[in-house]
């Protein structure tokens, strides 16, 4: 089955830690995979936001994607993903699931795999100034005014699955917020592969090899989580933490 899973905040640091985590000779995944979106793996291609996505992201055929999800077991699942993927580095002999949105329904994901969870998340100011980006506009405080709130009542949620899972103190979720990482990056890599059980090698902090353009950087730089600062002014800063206080878990400061 999978040897361990990686989700949190979307555009939080996931693929980032994904490509930390390839670094090792024996350590491999495809880019999402969300699996667990569905009740069993043979409703995984229901889930419309993920799926058609699945086999192209997993270097399967469309044959091979539909034999992976013939069944209702989820180890099985796992275990004929890693054999008939080809994206595979040579040599893998763990592999690992990445997809944010299963913070979602976290819960429900700890009761159904018995594997290492990691959640990451960053502080809800650069979450602000990354769904801005994102949206094309030009005034910050006219987007956050009108999407602030929409994008709230989603973190919500997140957040509160978080909080039931640090409330429960499971030693199988290991929380990393993006801040951490680019601070204290060392130690921190280090937490996190012992936390999956990979031996962990300050040479890979030295990213090689990237397969997906999303991670920008060949190696953890101290101010990655802190860009929001460069370009959102002290009065969009407070409003954001007046308004999204209920994330106050959150805030980095």
């Amino acid at each position: 089955m999978a040897g361990f899973v990686i989700c949190g905040v979307e555009h939080s640091g996931t693929t980032l830690i994904s490509d930390l985590f390839r670094q090792a000779p024996h350590v491999d995944s495809g880019f999402e995979l969300g699996v667990m979106l569905a009740p069993t793996p043979r409703r995984f291609p229901e889930v419309a936001s993920h799926f058609p996505y699945f086999a192209s992201g997993w270097g399967l055929t469309e044959a091979d994607a539909q034999y992976v999800c013939d069944t209702d077991d989820l180890p099985t699942f796992y275990a004929r993903l890693q054999a008939r993927d080809v994206l595979l580095k040579p040599g893998t002999q763990i592999i690992f699931d990445k997809t944010p949105r299963y913070l979602a329904i976290l819960d429900q994901c700890l009761a159904r795999l018995a594997a290492p969870f990691i959640v990451t998340w960053k502080d809800p100011r650069a979450i602000a100034w990354s769904n801005f980006q994102r949206s094309g506009e030009a005034d910050f405080s006219a987007w956050f005014g009108r999407e602030g709130p929409k994008v709230l009542a989603y973190l919500r949620g997140l957040y509160d699955q978080h909080a039931r899972a640090r409330a429960q103190a499971n030693g199988r979720v290991l929380f990393m917020p993006l801040e951490h990482l680019c601070l204290r990056a060392g130690p921190s890599c280090e937490a996190l592969f012992a936390h999956a059980g990979v031996p962990f090698d300050p040479g890979y902090l030295i990213l090689e090899n990237l397969r997906y353009p999303n991670t920008k950087t060949n190696s953890i730089a101290a101010g990655l989580a802190f860009v929001y600062r460069r370009h959102l002014n002290h009065a969009e800063r407070h409003a954001i933490e007046r308004d999204w206080a209920a994330l106050a878990d959150w805030f980095h400061d």
